[in-house]
């Protein structure tokens, strides 16, 4: 016996809109928090921090988010646009976001070069009143051959204040939003 119900071409359309309405609820759930941020770049971890807890979003449906959020690529902050451009899937547990991407990569971050892992992990919190990426697994920053692990990221509009690990230095960089 044969059923024909996977073949019914009728029933794609509502299926097909239903997850457009869907797409179209997490872009307008995404301008909501980049409206209430200081910046953009905290408005996108916020949206992600606020995703509920074991539930993932596949990479397609996180850059369309972004464009749907944002209008147009140039306009998505450099170290968003980095994190996002080879992800497979975001997840959050607690207070850690973990970013899976489809390959390890190099991406241009301005004028330094960003290498990120397979998984990335980073701790959401907030130091001071500012946003803090803290204990970041996954992603190193290469300046002049020299490659250095990021440790923290915090957020000081219009800035972030990047600091690596250069053994028991912690030197830091300023870099614009």
């Amino acid at each position: 016996m044969s059923c024909n119900c996977c073949r019914d071409e009728s029933a794609i359309g509502p299926i097909a809109q239903k997850l457009l309405g869907k797409e179209q609820e997490l872009i307008d759930a995404a301008k909501k928090f980049l409206n209430k941020a200081s910046d953009p770049f905290s408005g996108v971890i916020h949206f992600l921090h606020d995703h509920p807890e074991d539930s993932s979003l596949p990479g397609l449906i996180v850059n369309r988010v972004l464009l749907g959020a944002f209008g147009d690529s140039e306009k998505i902050p450099g170290l968003i646009r980095v994190l996002a451009s080879h992800v497979h899937e975001i997840a959050r547990k607690s207070d850690v976001i973990n970013i899976i991407n489809e390959h390890a990569a190099v991406e241009k971050w301005g004028q330094y070069l960003i290498k990120q892992k397979e998984k990335i992990t980073f701790k959401v919190c907030h130091d001071k009143g500012k946003l803090l990426l803290n204990d970041i697994v996954g992603l190193v920053a290469v300046e002049h051959g020299v490659e250095l692990p990021l440790e923290k990221i915090l957020v000081s509009p219009p800035n972030l204040i990047v600091t690596v690990k250069l053994g028991l230095l912690r030197p830091q960089k300023v870099v614009e939003i």
